[in-house]
């Protein structure tokens, strides 16, 4: 079974009109960041609207907690958020919680993330990383303001795949756009924000003390960038970039028609071009469920970014 999901519109004070215009989402207003392709959060707004199909009008959060034979997870939550990312301007100076950090804290898990290229200007750049070899040097430069000097950049580009483990000083700027996987802790602390103001004149909240207690010092850019593993069908082309506890994810590269088996349920967005998944209809921007053991075909010229769980993910099998 296929089931499509409408998108979250989700402001920022680095969002703008680019996400309307690139997605194509004539009802977002100005000022969004990111849409939320898929998320099951609690709280009003917060989980995907269901579009179509015999759960139209429900949401993803009640799918996922009254219809568990379509999932047939290892979680108890929904575990991740998948996010459209087209920023304005440069996001914050920030970091994620492992899993202890973020236990400690009151979360089940911590949040892993990735980020995957859809477009990105000459010589983009994310933040990736920071010098400090410890605590005591991280302290010194941040109570200095000598931030230049703490953020490594790392050069990106169209069809990069970026790793983003917790533990890890990073930054989106503006100049990419960004297909985004992470687990559905959505807890962000903030170390920086370029002094910035809203329309009252106040900065936004940091939260130092609990970022600082989430570096981890032994990662680099070398963790980075995962080698990718590919399998060719007729008309398909999947491409593997991580496959861990956390998540899997994965690019279907569609060039006709392709009938596929799904053991796991899958989450799927088009990124690129268009096509028809069961004979429905599907363009960029759009997202699709399909529920553990469907069978599915696709036709089209399209890109699907695919998120699943793993490790395993969902093997690539033809039917």
């Amino acid at each position: 079974m296929v089931i499509f999901t409408k998108p979250i519109p989700r402001p920022a004070l680095w969002g703008g009109m680019l996400i309307r215009e690139y997605f194509h989402y004539p009802d977002f207003p100005d000022g969004i960041g990111q849409s939320w392709s898929f998320s099951a959060q609690e709280g009003e707004g917060q989980s995907n609207l269901i579009v179509g199909g015999p759960y139209r009008g429900q949401t993803l959060i009640w799918l996922w907690q009254n219809q568990p034979e379509l999932f047939k997870s290892s979680f108890k939550r929904f575990p991740v958020i998948i996010s459209l990312v087209a920023p304005m301007d440069d996001l914050s100076l920030q970091i994620h919680p492992d899993d202890r950090m973020a236990q400690e804290a009151g979360y089940p898990t911590g949040k892993n993330e990735a980020w995957y290229f859809l477009d990105a200007e000459n010589n983009a750049s994310i933040v990736y990383g920071q010098t400090a070899r410890d605590e005591t040097e991280l302290r010194e430069r941040i109570a200095k303001d000598e931030w230049n000097a703490l953020m490594m950049h790392l050069p990106v580009h169209k069809g990069d795949f970026v790793y983003l483990p917790a533990g890890i000083v990073h930054a989106l700027k503006k100049g990419s756009i960004v297909y985004e996987i992470q687990q559905a802790t959505d807890v962000t602390y903030r170390f920086y924000d370029y002094h910035r103001k809203d329309a009252q004149g106040r900065e936004r909240p940091l939260q130092p003390e609990q970022a600082i207690r989430c570096v981890h010092y032994d990662l680099s850019q070398k963790d980075a960038h995962p080698s990718p593993a590919s399998v060719k069908l007729e008309n398909l082309t999947v491409t593997t970039w991580v496959d861990n506890e956390s998540f899997c994810v994965r690019r279907y590269a569609l060039s006709g028609p392709q009938a596929l088996r799904f053991p796991r349920y899958a989450l799927m967005t088009c990124v690129e071009g268009a096509g028809m998944a069961d004979g429905v209809p599907f363009g960029i921007g759009e997202s699709f469920l399909v529920t553990v053991g469907s069978r599915v075909r696709f036709d089209g010229q399209a890109t699907l970014m695919c998120t699943s769980e793993g490790p395993g993910g969902n093997p690539v099998y033809p039917v």
